[in-house]
């Protein structure tokens, strides 16, 4: 049976590459388990979480929220399910 801390490794690759796909970049936060999203549209998400695969993702307001700034989001949530249920 895999381990969480192998688990994470692999669901981070696959989330990348999911992310790629919408010409989305992911960053690395200095504290464990957290990470910045950022999309096309300078809108920046940020994943974390404290119990691995509960993963929460808040929208971080830096502008006005707009219509794209949904789609991303849904795309991003999209993306943590896909890779979850890969894993």
């Amino acid at each position: 049976m895999e381990t969480t801390e192998n688990l994470i490794p692999e669901f981070e690759k696959l989330f990348r590459q999911k992310l790629q796909l919408n010409n989305c970049k992911l960053r690395k936060k200095r504290q464990e388990n957290n990470y910045e999203i950022i999309t096309p549209a300078k809108d920046i998400f940020l994943m974390y979480w404290s119990k691995f695969p509960e993963i929460k993702l808040v929208y971080q307001a830096v502008g006005i929220r707009t219509q794209q700034t949904v789609v991303y989001e849904r795309a991003i949530r999209a993306h943590i399910d896909f890779c979850l249920n890969s894993i």
